[in-house]
């Protein structure tokens, strides 16, 4: 059914583009891995079979030692090497659709119109492919290398030390300063819908150096939170929201802490409070040095 000119183009659910990718990306990783396994084995174990069937050559023959050795660390490789062969498949069809369609940053759009329609479905259409990438390494042997994916594949610049805990994270648009903690169940996203499918708000979101974004807080697109900034758990900011650094917050939406306050919020023993003053001056410290 022909779509009626006199109807502006609108952002959609593009299932069939998102199957495809999907089956691209995770289908074609798994492509180089299966066939270097397919060639190990008729090269290195297959011509060594009738030894498996000798019970007295399994101890003393040096080929059976060295594969039995050598089988194991390969197929390790061949794990390693289908998730590199995942981001990299994402990284390449990302790089594709931002041909197309370049990213952008959005406020109030939408998602009608030819060109806010295009911009919003490539925006989905990398979502997908940046989900079954971090699913797929987050579930893997190796979940620490998600803060690699999101730098590598998506368009984020997460800094080192940055710990994330599990929890609903930007997919492109954010940036982490060093020693950034994102506690569990929280939400930083660099985009919100605005009523209906297509009509979305993407801004960037900023963590300074040092910051803690505690547990179940809600961090909204155009955040930009200075360094050593402190959300307790359960607290909040609206969008476009600027946080001054070296400080303690809470609440929803947030309000500043006194030392007092914070000390008596989280009841701190007596002995343990000199850690929360020392930790003070190395904020005063720090802050010497970026003035400088």
């Amino acid at each position: 059914m022909k779509r009626d000119p006199r109807i502006p183009p609108s952002a959609k659910i593009e299932m069939e583009k998102y199957i495809f990718v999907i089956l691209f990306v995770w289908g074609y990783s798994w492509v180089p891995s299966i066939i270097m396994g397919y060639y190990y084995y008729k090269i290195c174990i297959f011509p060594l079979q009738h030894i498996f069937l000798d019970f007295f050559l399994i101890f003393t023959s040096w080929k059976y030692v060295l594969i039995s050795v050598l089988t194991p660390l390969f197929a390790i490789f061949l794990y390693v090497f289908r998730i590199f062969s995942l981001a990299i498949l994402g990284k390449i069809s990302i790089s594709l659709i931002n041909l197309i369609s370049p990213k952008k940053e959005l406020v109030s759009a939408k998602g009608i119109g030819k060109e806010e329609a295009r911009v919003v479905n490539a925006y989905h259409l990398r979502g997908v492919i940046l989900r079954i990438v971090v699913w797929s390494i987050v579930k893997s042997a190796f979940p620490w290398l998600m803060n690699w994916a999101l730098n590598f594949v998506g368009d984020c610049k997460i800094g080192k030390g940055t710990t994330m805990e599990d929890h609903v994270f930007c997919k492109e648009y954010i940036e982490t300063g060093k020693n950034v903690y994102i506690g569990q169940a929280s939400g930083v996203t660099s985009h919100t819908v605005e009523g209906k499918y297509g009509a979305i708000t993407l801004k960037k979101v900023y963590l300074g150096d040092n910051s803690v974004v505690g547990a179940h807080n809600a961090i909204a697109p155009g955040t930009y939170m200075e360094p050593y900034t402190e959300f307790l758990p359960m607290s909040g900011v609206i969008k476009f929201s600027k946080i001054k650094g070296f400080a303690k917050y809470f609440g929803l939406p947030i309000s500043r802490l006194s030392t007092k306050r914070y000390l008596k919020m989280i009841q701190i023993p007596d002995d343990k409070k000199d850690l929360v003053y020392e930790t003070k001056n190395k904020k005063k410290a720090y802050r010497i040095t970026q003035d400088n």
